[in-house]
């Protein structure tokens, strides 16, 4: 079984590591030849920076703002990435008001989430902790049922872990609401930046500046999941042989 763990933790992260290298590797060709793409590609930049000049020079910004919100709102129920909605926000304001309008309607998104969690319990999340097999995993996030701060923090870092599922299991577990808000924002602000950064850059997609940020979102996401798979598959393999001691000593067999 052990040896079955370390199999499946290496074959997922030697995925990982491959499809992050061989992007960060078109990504630098790119990031070489950006000039001759900027030539290349002339017709699709003077496009982009036409459509550019024209939400520039809208007098709707506020129907827009009213748009993003409801967007938002609807990534309650909907499976709607917030990289898109970051980026949309950039597009369409400065960097820093985009940012300061994604980091309230996303603080939004979590206090919902949280309340959803209050009321109909954990939901997906709380029935994959119940299978068997994921006990060592539930003891871990739950924490004595008061749950764990850093699993908090760090799933709100990592891009792979869902935000909705992870926040209505903390509400679920009445976890302290300030504490909740506060850890969830500190973990998604760097993720938040970066996209609504790209949404500012996306007016010329070939420009070195954007071509950096792809390569910055590429190495964050593979480095945090790798990390991530690396941390489950260590954690998961102690406590399996921790569970094989126990049962050993208790004489009967513990099926995993």
């Amino acid at each position: 079984m052990k040896k079955s763990k370390r199999r499946q933790t290496n074959l997922i992260s030697a995925i990982i590591v491959l499809i992050t290298v061989a992007l960060m590797v078109f990504l630098a060709i790119c990031l070489h030849d950006q000039a001759s793409l900027e030539v290349r590609f002339d017709a699709i930049i003077n496009w982009l920076g036409k459509f550019e000049r024209a939400v520039v020079g809208l007098d709707t910004h506020l129907e827009i703002l009213v748009c993003i919100i409801a967007l938002w709102l609807a990534k309650c129920q909907l499976p709607i990435p917030i990289s898109v909605l970051c980026v949309i926000s950039g597009m369409v304001f400065s960097t820093q008001t985009a940012v300061l309008i994604n980091a309230l309607c996303i603080t939004v998104f979590f206090m919902i989430k949280y309340a959803e969690g209050t009321w109909i319990g954990g939901g997906w999340a709380m029935m994959i902790l119940n299978i068997h097999q994921a006990k060592f995993i539930k003891d871990w996030v739950l924490f004595k049922g008061r749950g764990n701060p850093y699993i908090l923090l760090v799933s709100r870092f990592v891009p792979s872990i869902p935000l909705g599922m992870v926040s209505k299991l903390y509400g679920s577990m009445h976890y302290d609401f300030i504490y909740y808000v506060c850890l969830s924002i500190i973990g998604i602000m760097p993720r938040l930046y970066i996209y609504t950064r790209i949404g500012a850059e996306i007016y010329n997609p070939f420009s070195r500046q954007f071509i950096l940020l792809a390569m910055l979102v590429v190495l964050f996401t593979g480095l945090t999941s790798l990390g991530f798979n690396i941390y489950y598959g260590v954690k998961s393999r102690q406590m399996n042989q921790t569970l094989l001691i126990y049962s050993h000593k208790e004489k009967y067999k513990i099926v995993l």
